[in-house]
């Protein structure tokens, strides 16, 4: 009778884990025979969980601001989007704050913009037929238009000071040159006495031709004969000229650029908060409280409600409620507790055989003290 309590309580102690022991007698003598009962805990038993689906893309407001006037209450939540981020991404759900339930009620866009200013300097340049300047200023425009190649635009001024004019090129060109000397008081008509080639305004000239001239004349033999002569002498030769065929005239244009630089957009949505209003029955008296007027999961927010009276209205009697069913433990725990139970189990057979040997032992002594008992026994 021993043996079987302390088979029942080691079942007892065991019976609470997922692994039960048993040691019983094996009825021939040799030993202990111990049974160990193994719950089957594959996965094929527990219910199959959805993967969790990966989040959706949050995006998260770079400002916050409430507005409290005349009653009215208004969060107001600013996004600022990249080209890649989704404006439907922005959480347009109800939520609850202070007693007071925000819904969403307008959402608006606006883009945002920077401007890139720089310096810039455009050399212009035009070719004229003249060097004067009041001339040149009649070719150039006061103001020109100017956009790089990187997109910035802008109007440039014309710096004066900056005016070049440079000659554009030369050509030469040759002409004839004459020149006359006169010889007066010459003896004869002598070609000899007349100079062959003279300098005129640094040309050498050649003599080309003579007119000769009578200057005195005497009466011999009723003739008039000459008595001195004046020699009209023309030269000729070649001179050479250089002529200017344009000018180049260089100015410069300075002034300011700039490129609009396109930036996030803005989104900017508004929630009107609405008040959470929690309706309050009256009682008589010797009626129970009604635990179900409230919620529960509002009572942090009590600062903010309104009580409203409202006409008493029959206590429906509670539904039975079922009881909730056992969920099955999580694999995590199974496997922690397998080594403990594995050592309960080794426990319990080893206290089983220890118990088992000491009854067979103290029967046997008992046997040997009266012997006719235990034939009865038998």
């Amino acid at each position: 009778m021993k043996r079987v309590i302390m088979i029942f309580l080691c079942a007892m102690l065991l019976s609470a884990l997922p692994l039960t022991a048993y040691a019983t007698d094996s009825g021939d003598g040799n030993g202990v025979t111990i049974t160990v009962v193994i719950p089957h805990t594959t996965r094929e038993n527990q219910a199959d969980e959805p993967a969790p689906s990966p989040p959706a893309n949050t995006l998260y407001p770079v400002s916050v601001w409430e507005t409290q006037e005349n009653g009215r209450r208004e969060i107001i939540r600013t996004y600022e989007l990249a080209a890649w981020e989704k404006p439907e991404d922005i959480p347009r759900e109800s939520f609850i704050r202070e007693g007071w339930l925000y819904e969403l009620a307008d959402i608006t866009r606006r883009e945002t913009a920077s401007v890139d200013t720089r310096e810039h300097s455009e050399t212009v340049t035009i070719d004229t037929q003249t060097n004067e300047m009041s001339a040149v200023l009649g070719l150039l425009a006061p103001t020109i238009e100017h956009q790089s190649e990187d997109g910035h635009i802008g109007v440039l001024q014309l710096d004066i000071a900056s005016i070049k004019i440079e000659t554009a090129g030369t050509r030469s060109s040759s002409f004839n040159v004459s020149a006359t000397r006169e010889y007066p008081h010459l003896s004869s008509n002598d070609t000899s006495l007349i100079p062959k080639s003279i300098t005129d305004s640094g040309r050498t000239l050649t003599l080309a031709s003579i007119d000769w001239r009578a200057q005195n004349t005497v009466a011999v033999d009723y003739e008039r004969i000459p008595e001195s002569y004046t020699a009209v002498a023309t030269y000729t030769g070649t001179g050479s000229r250089t002529t200017v065929t344009g000018y180049t005239t260089t100015a410069e244009y300075s002034g300011t650029i700039a490129k609009v630089l396109t930036g996030r957009t803005v989104y900017t949505a508004y929630f009107i908060g609405i008040p959470i209003v929690t309706p309050t029955v009256s009682r008589q008296s010797g009626d129970e409280p009604d635990c179900d007027a409230a919620d529960p999961a509002e009572g942090d927010m009590a600062d903010a409600e309104t009580e409203q009276t409202t006409e008493p209205e029959p206590t429906a009697e509670p539904e039975p409620t079922a009881e909730p069913e056992p969920e099955n433990e999580p694999d995590q725990n199974a496997s922690i507790l397998i080594p403990l139970m594995i050592a309960l189990i080794a426990g319990a057979g080893l206290g089983g055989g220890v118990m088992f040997f000491r009854q067979k032992k103290k029967k046997e002594e008992n046997k040997e003290a009266d012997p006719d008992e235990d034939e009865d026994t038998d």
